[in-house]
């Protein structure tokens, strides 16, 4: 048995500093501040490898999630078409001023064609042609319905799950030649159920009643809001199938289109237009970028030609009535021959003629002009006023050349009408034909000023899903989370993760061990936890273990420090629960019991002490008796619970716990086994819950706070060792417990360096 000399504690002096814990190896180097030491990327590092598991998991679940979105997502396809618009510019006479100016021109015809590729205009023809408000859809299975459709291939499924339910697997189709519902029910879905030989069932709702129905008929079916008109073109599917339909309205249908496309100019003012649509059928939005491009096409085209087709119209409706005139003017002009015969006209009458000819012709001229001109504007214009008075003044040369031909014989005078007439009608006549048929030319040769560089064409492959890099953006993103949740864990925690922290906060080598994790530990926890009786003790269980090689190493410096106490007695304790208090208590007994020390282990946790379990021995007969004195020292002790270690456990826990160890018998008992034990060691309760650590420490040699890494707070710490230095209490110092086995850490960095023999107050 170790002798132990009575002599005053070495820590019993004070070291007093504002708000710092002093424990230093040279007392004259001025002490580190706490905020002058670097977090270093190793810290980082540790933080990250002990939380591998979380960052792990997390990343597996978003990748695995990915994935999983990756393989049943629809895939999504995009066509596209190129349109090239050509400036059109008169050809103008160009100086120097028009040719700086042409540096600094904007084509505004390529953003003008843009706009009317997305206008209603050219959609709404495309939407009407494919029926686009109407979406008919497959009932398919949730989630995995659909995914297995697509890889079907084509091939009809038997519907249902059972022969329950009229889910589809397969390529089943239905095609919808007349579906139009009253306002009230557009949106609304409605089933319609395949029966076989080209006949289906209307499922009804919304006021529609249920009817059965064939194949290529139209029918009226009255409802509550209006009548429906339904026509079902063509079913593909087994008996059984079911497909729901709705009626969408219109322009909700256009403008999801117009928002759906992508048109862009390729190149800065190339005239180049690409126009992109992205759907998840690649036939279906072929067909519709198809129709959408035709349609533009021709209304380009219509708006060349609709001056000329308008001019043509007009000139087609005239050209028979100026027939009809001329002829009649010819027979009037035969039959005044035929009855008067020839007659010589007077130089007079021949000037007269050929001056009211030259005025008819005149005023020929302008109302073809305002014809012309009436195409365009109106009769409000400037232009078509002045042609307006033109005419009249030539109305009025028309009207004085008559009154001076009604001055000649009567009979000149009608033959003088006659030839003017069939002149006049001659002359305007021909002159419109001719204008018809240039016209007809314009219309035939006039070209467009947009071509379709590349026609749209059925998409082979989806732009999207992007399947490896959502799975591979997934796995990154999860690294990240989980990173950052294991930083924030860290950072909401405080709790101390290295030894080295300690001994900065308090200045001074404080920590006697650092007992590692332990894997085998668990295993032994968890086999408890299924129904095993007792606790398995770790140094009886697995002796090689790092944990119980590094309180071998703790035994070694105990043993070095040992004579240096005023007595054999040693008391464990953390600031709190859940550090691993009983777990070191009990294995360090059983270290040093084996090393051939007589050691004694008392339980003095009267609150949660279950230390008897390690032993499989009964609390009731323990240190609470013996201390009331219901029973001797010698009934409570538990012999050779291993060899060479003796236990006592709690005894009955009354409710005056601290009360009781205020006792002189506890004193007095502590006494008596100390003088027959190489070492005595104490398992109070935590020393910030309740005051019974302060009580127990006051008769030990040395007290070890125990702390626990991730868990025991710098606060903690600080709290602990203030409220022993006001018991009287000078801590010896610190075992830091269950710190993570990190890489590139070798066993040997566990090992013990004995501090100096010095305490720390506050």
């Amino acid at each position: 048995m170790m002798d132990f000399p009575n002599q005053q504690h070495p820590l019993s002096q004070v070291v007093h500093q504002p708000s710092t814990l002093s424990m230093r190896l040279d007392p004259s180097s001025p002490p580190l501040p706490p905020d002058e030491t670097p977090v270093s990327f190793k810290t980082y590092f540790n933080t990250i490898y002990d939380s591998r598991w979380l960052i792990g998991i997390i990343t597996a679940l978003l990748t695995v999630g990915a994935l999983f979105y990756a393989l049943v997502a629809k895939p999504v396809y995009e066509a596209n078409l190129m349109i090239h618009v050509e400036e059109e510019s008169p050809n103008a006479s160009k100086n120097i001023l028009s040719e700086a100016s042409s540096l600094f021109e904007t084509k505004k015809a390529a953003i003008a064609e843009m706009e009317l590729l997305r206008s209603r205009m050219v959609i709404s023809r495309a939407v009407d042609n494919l029926q686009l408000y109407v979406e008919v859809q497959p009932v398919y299975f949730p989630i995995a319905g659909s995914w297995m459709a697509d890889r079907s291939r084509g091939a009809l499924s038997q519907p249902g799950i059972f022969g329950w339910g009229g889910f589809v697997w397969g390529g089943e189709k239905l095609e919808a030649g007349v579906f139009n519902v009253p306002d009230a029910l557009l949106g609304k879905e409605f089933v319609i159920t395949a029966l076989g030989t080209d006949r289906y069932r209307f499922g009804g709702g919304h006021g529609a009643p249920t009817f059965d129905a064939k194949v290529g008929q139209q029918y009226v079916v009255p409802t509550s809001d209006g009548t429906m008109q339904l026509k079902v073109a063509q079913i593909t599917a087994l008996p059984g199938a079911q497909f729901r339909m709705r009626r969408l309205a219109r322009l909700g249908t256009i403008e999801r289109i117009q928002s759906a496309m992508v048109i862009t100019e390729q190149g800065k003012q190339s005239g180049v237009i690409e126009v992109k649509l992205q759907g998840e059928n690649a036939k279906r939005i072929n067909m519709l970028l198809s129709a959408i491009g035709r349609e533009y096409l021709r209304q380009n085209l219509a708006r060349k030609t609709e001056e000329a087709e308008k001019s043509l119209a007009f000139l087609n409706q005239q050209l028979p009535i100026l027939k009809r005139q001329l002829e009649q003017s010819e027979d009037r002009y035969n039959q005044f021959r035929n009855a008067h015969g020839t007659i010589d006209l007077r130089e007079e009458a021949r000037m007269s003629l050929q001056q009211a000819a030259a005025a008819r012709t005149r005023r020929l001229d302008l109302m073809q002009k305002k014809t012309e001109l009436l195409s365009r504007f109106t009769e409000d214009h400037p232009i078509v006023k002045g042609i307006n008075g033109q005419r009249r003044e030539v109305d009025a040369e028309i009207d004085d050349v008559a009154k001076r031909i009604r001055s000649l014989p009567s009979l000149e005078q009608d033959e003088t009408r006659l030839t003017r007439e069939i002149k006049v009608n001659t002359d305007l006549y021909t002159a419109l034909s001719n204008t018809a048929q240039q016209l007809r030319l314009i219309s035939v040769g006039r070209v467009s000023n947009v071509r379709l560089i590349d026609a749209p064409m059925a998409p082979e492959r989806p732009v999207r899903p992007n399947r490896p890099l959502i799975v591979a953006l997934a796995a990154i993103i999860g690294l990240f989370l989980g990173i950052v949740l294991a930083l924030a864990r860290k950072a909401i925690r405080s709790g101390i993760d290295e030894p080295g922290k300690i001994e900065s906060m308090l200045h001074a080598r404080v920590v006697y061990a650092t007992v590692p994790h332990s894997d085998n530990q668990d295993r032994l926890a968890r086999k408890a936890r299924g129904g095993v009786t007792g606790l398995p003790l770790l140094a009886t269980q697995a002796p090689d273990d790092i944990a119980i090689e590094s309180l071998r190493s703790f035994r070694a410096a105990l043993q070095f420090s040992m004579p240096h106490f005023k007595n054999n007695i040693v008391m464990l304790s953390g600031p709190t629960r859940n550090l691993g208090k009983s777990f070191i208590a009990a294995n360090l007994a059983a270290v040093v019991a084996s090393s051939g020390k007589r050691v004694l282990l008392i339980d003095a946790d009267l609150r949660h002490g279950h230390l008897q379990r390690y032993f499989g021995v009964d609390r009731e007969n323990g240190l609470t008796k013996a201390i009331s004195g219901a029973d001797t020292i010698e009934n409570i002790i538990y012999k050779n619970v291993l060899e060479n270690l003796d236990f006592i456990a709690t005894g009955p826990l009354p409710p005056n716990r601290s009360e009781l160890l205020l006792r002189l018998n506890f004193a007095q008992l502590l006494a008596n086994v100390s003088a027959n034990y190489d070492l005595v060691l104490i398992d109070p309760p935590p020393i910030l819950a309740v005051a019974d650590a302060l009580i127990v420490g006051a008769h030990a040699g040395a007290v070890f706070i125990l702390t626990r890494a991730g868990m025991t707070t710098e606060s903690e710490i600080n709290e602990s060792i203030k409220r022993l230095n006001h018991a009287g209490i000078a801590p010896q110092g610190v075992l830091f417990n269950d710190m993570a086995v990190r890489l590139g850490q070798r066993r040997a960095h566990y090992s013990y360096e004995a501090p100096p023999r010095v305490g720390f107050e506050t």
